[in-house]
């Protein structure tokens, strides 16, 4: 499994592209903004996309999907509890924050514990409620790689203010699913740089204070 991240959009989004070095198959994870970006990268090396993967249903998390989708033609997949958000530019802020209202259908809709396969490669879902409701993180297979989205950064956790957050959630989302993890295993954030589980144990203090 290879990966490649972009950092796009105004916030500074950390978009994914993954790949089975195998056969080539692809998905984008989280494309916020530059879709030019991640179709050049794709087609400088030849890559064979078959789906492009939310987090969860924010604008900047979204922004380039439409363009894949375009490009492309594969499937968008999401939490079953951010199929709304998706379609609706307001609970996804983009009729308030971004460059033009964003509106779209999901063809995938994802449950915790779903298996995702990209090739040889397959990404285990984990349903993190708490930044959206239906917000999810990604856990490559045989692999020490979690793709976090906006549960979990380095230094901080995601912010529960929003239209659909909850202190509540993702409370329970830290204790029970993200603490559980090894130190050993690397998370890839959807803002900001990875880490180790080793090193958000001993530095992020949003983290710590969720499980007391």
């Amino acid at each position: 499994m290879n990966l490649k991240r972009f950092t796009v959009g105004m916030l500074e989004t950390n978009g994914y592209v993954l790949y089975d070095e195998d056969t080539l198959k692809t998905c984008v994870i989280d494309p916020g903004d530059e879709g030019k970006t991640f179709i050049e990268y794709i087609e400088k090396n030849h890559l064979k996309l078959t789906a492009v993967i939310l987090t969860h249903h924010h604008y900047d998390h979204i922004g380039a999907v439409s363009q894949l989708k375009k490009k492309y033609d594969v499937p968008v997949y999401i939490h079953k509890k951010d199929i709304i958000g998706l379609s609706d530019p307001t609970i996804n802020y983009s009729a308030s924050s971004s460059k033009e209202k964003i509106s779209m259908q999901a063809d995938k809709i994802l449950s915790d514990g779903e298996l995702i396969n990209i090739g040889n490669t397959a990404l285990e879902v984990v349903h993190t409620p708490g930044h959206t409701h239906g917000s999810i993180c990604l856990k490559v297979k045989d692999e020490n790689i979690i793709f976090t989205g906006d549960t979990i950064f380095n230094v901080d956790i995601g912010r529960m203010d929003l239209e659909d957050g909850s202190e509540k959630k993702m409370k329970n989302s830290i204790k029970n699913k993200v603490s559980k993890w090894s130190d050993d295993v690397i998370i890839y954030p959807g803002h900001g740089d990875c880490a180790t589980m080793k090193s958000v144990r001993e530095k992020n203090r949003e983290f710590l204070y969720m499980l007391k």
